[in-house]
């Protein structure tokens, strides 16, 4: 999902089609209440690893700039200019990240699919256009490709190693104050014999907020529980460890969490297991004390979708968008039909 506006925003996903399921675009005008459908970037859809599994072009990611110029992406990489009723196919790439901002967007290239350990390139056109051009990056030494985020000008590039391998899976953390003309970088700052950041947050003016997580079960078997830390100017120092609220799961269960966060007080973390239960819980003192505020029933994967202002933020799942204008305190169910 991609808002534009805490009233207008768009909703990339599959519906039905013949023996199976091809991608889909929505927007709505009016914070999730009512959705349109538009006209497909593409018929496929994208799957693990940066992979078309049925046919190309396809794409499983959309961000939108502007009510009119959009991107759908990963691996293909396609540019809307009049709202998702016609697209261009932009060949001869991959596409594993992308954003927008300030005029301006930002794209993560690699010339593989998956965790290959081959490099990526990060380069910036004017929104629409492609004229690409190569940021000064930082070289990321990790196995697979670097997840971008960004607030205006602020630019963070998050690097992986495996966690599935025998090896410590930190991130690496590159960091751009003014567009990625120039870039401090480091290790996750998670610390730890086996913590790392699994997920990445901004908001202003100046915040960056980890959740860190186990690589390795407990002798028992078990994972411990997760932890954010948070830095109020941009990742040169970071606050102490806090506890994100555990819920035991069965011997095994590696636990997906989604974050997101208003400022450097308000922070929203989305857990789900194995076994498809979710919650979302809230914070609004930095991590030190947590609410649960919302509870998923099993069935699709959830996505936290984010802040689009200090007080509203989304999750989505199947066709169905929880929109929380309160912080996220209190949720709205919508459905997209």
């Amino acid at each position: 999902m991609s808002f534009v506006s805490d009233q207008q925003g768009f909703a990339l996903g599959t519906v039905h089609c013949g023996t199976g399921r091809c991608v889909a675009l929505f927007s709505t005008p009016d914070g999730g209440i009512s959705w349109r459908r538009l006209t497909a970037p593409t018929k496929g859809a994208g799957a693990v690893y940066g992979t078309c599994p049925s046919r190309r072009p396809c794409v499983q990611q959309v961000r939108f700039a502007t009510p009119l110029i959009g991107y759908a992406y990963d691996p293909s990489l396609l540019v809307t200019s009049d709202g998702g009723l016609h697209w261009r196919l932009l060949g001869g790439v991959g596409v594993d990240s992308l954003e927008t901002a300030n005029g301006t967007v930002v794209r993560v290239v690699s010339g593989t699919t998956g965790c290959a350990g081959a490099p990526a390139r990060v380069e910036s056109a004017p929104l629409g256009t492609t004229s690409w051009q190569a940021l000064p990056a930082p070289p990321i030494e990790m196995i697979c490709p670097p997840v971008l985020y960004r607030q205006g000008q602020r630019l963070v590039l998050a690097g992986y190693g495996n966690p599935a391998g025998g090896v410590r899976a930190t991130a690496e953390i590159d960091r751009s104050a003014n567009g990625g003309q120039t870039w401090a970088t480091g290790p996750d700052k998670c610390g730890g014999k086996d913590g790392y950041a699994s997920a990445v947050a901004l908001a202003p003016p100046d915040v960056l907020v980890l959740l860190c997580q186990h690589q390795m079960p407990r002798p028992s078997g078990v994972f411990g529980p997760a932890w954010i830390r948070i830095s109020a100017n941009g990742g040169a120092t970071f606050g102490p460890d806090h506890l994100v609220p555990f819920v035991p799961a069965p011997r095994g269960t590696i636990i997906h969490y989604e974050l997101a966060a208003a400022s450097s007080a308000r922070v929203l973390v989305l857990s789900t297991d194995s076994a498809g239960r979710s919650r979302v819980v809230l914070t609004e003192n930095a991590g030190r004390t947590w609410t649960t505020t919302l509870t998923l029933p099993a069935g699709a994967a959830p996505v936290l979708v984010g802040y689009e202002d200090p007080l509203t933020a989304r999750v989505a799942q199947g066709d169905t968008v929880w929109t929380t204008r309160t912080g996220g305190r209190t949720w709205t169910a919508n459905h997209i039909t």
